[in-house]
């Protein structure tokens, strides 16, 4: 037999692959330094999907009934309820449309203003910083908005409709907007508008969704993302960091390496292309080969599917590398 049957099924998802402007990288270059992602990128079936965002393909990986993820009950677990996650964005809103976007390049200023806005609101809510941008609001007096999705799925995009969504919860959208114009009137603010630079004029929050206590033990779950890996602690109760992909290789721990399914997620591509800021691309890809893609296919999986949060997924396996008049052309659609 060529596939074993304790060889497991993986689930790779990388959001962004498929959106990468090639005209900035040099593909000969790219395929020296990735050649196991060049690999994977010529063998693989591409498959036509339903466009979705990340947070849509975890739903579905994990046979869950909702809209949007518990983020804020998987990384505040003693929370009481009421809880979701902030962070400071620029919401340029108009008659029409409001679009989200980020301001990452102001980390300091982003902790000054949510400290005077935790103290201003104290009545409010309780805020409790979780990452260098990343806070979680545990709310006192109202209920937090729903079904809304991740900040790197809103970034970029179109928010009209969450917006209208949450008018229907009064008291929330009453306290939003006066904090969005306590930021607006902010010192930092003027300081920022006068150097050129995005107000941060509101936040973004998400992860108020319910947790209903599903369980699926019987997957490992991979990430290094804060919010991704308490996401997977809550639902498979063993969450690793990416890091730890390169274990599953050594026999010395296969006793406990014989899953039904990993889950594997790697946001780094789409935090650079999402951040407003120039990333370098080529080490980032040099980076997911070495911590991800390597030890996947070193792996010898069953399958790989990788779900890129575009209109194309990848289908890999092992046996698809002696399809040998494959070529990969990384100029044509291969990112």
């Amino acid at each position: 037999m060529i596939f074993s049957r304790n060889k497991p099924h993986i689930d790779l998802v990388l959001p962004g692959l498929l959106n990468l402007p090639m005209y900035e990288l040099d593909p000969e270059a790219l395929k020296n330094v990735t050649p196991k992602l060049h690999h994977l990128l010529q063998f693989a079936d591409r498959q036509e999907v339903e466009t979705i965002d990340f947070d849509d393909t975890l739903i579905q990986l994990l046979g869950l009934k909702q809209s949007a993820l518990p983020y804020a009950r998987a990384c505040k677990t003693a929370s009481s309820g009421n809880a979701l996650l902030i962070k400071p964005v620029h919401l340029k809103a108009d008659i029409n449309n409001a679009i989200v976007f980020p301001v990452e390049t102001g980390v300091e200023d982003n902790q000054i203003i949510i400290n005077d806005l935790k103290d201003y609101f104290k009545v409010d809510c309780y805020v409790e910083m979780l990452d260098e941008n990343l806070w979680v609001m545990q709310l006192l007096a109202c209920e937090p908005v729903e079904n809304v999705p991740h900040y790197l799925s809103a970034v970029g995009k179109k928010v009209t409709h969450y917006i209208e969504q949450a008018k229907t919860n009064l008291q929330w959208f009453k306290l939003i907007n006066e904090m969005q114009m306590f930021m607006y009137q902010h010192p930092i603010n003027q300081q920022r508008l006068q150097a050129g630079k995005l107000a941060i004029n509101s936040l973004w929050c998400w992860g108020a969704d319910r947790y209903n206590g599903e369980k699926k033990s019987s997957v490992e779950w991979f990430s290094d993302d804060l919010e991704m890996k308490q996401l997977g602690q809550l639902y498979t109760g063993n969450a690793n960091e990416l890091s730890a992909l390169k274990e599953i290789n050594n026999p010395a721990n296969q006793s406990t390496n014989f899953k039904a399914s990993r889950i594997v997620i790697d946001l780094s591509l789409l935090k650079a292309l999402k951040s407003g800021q120039d990333s370098n691309l080529m080490q980032i890809l040099e980076q997911l080969e070495q911590t991800c893609i390597n030890p996947l296919l070193e792996s010898n999986p069953t399958s790989l599917r990788v779900h890129t949060a575009a209109t194309t997924c990848l289908y890999y396996r092992p046996h698809y590398a002696f399809k040998f008049w494959k070529k990969g052309d990384w100029t044509v659609k291969s990112y």
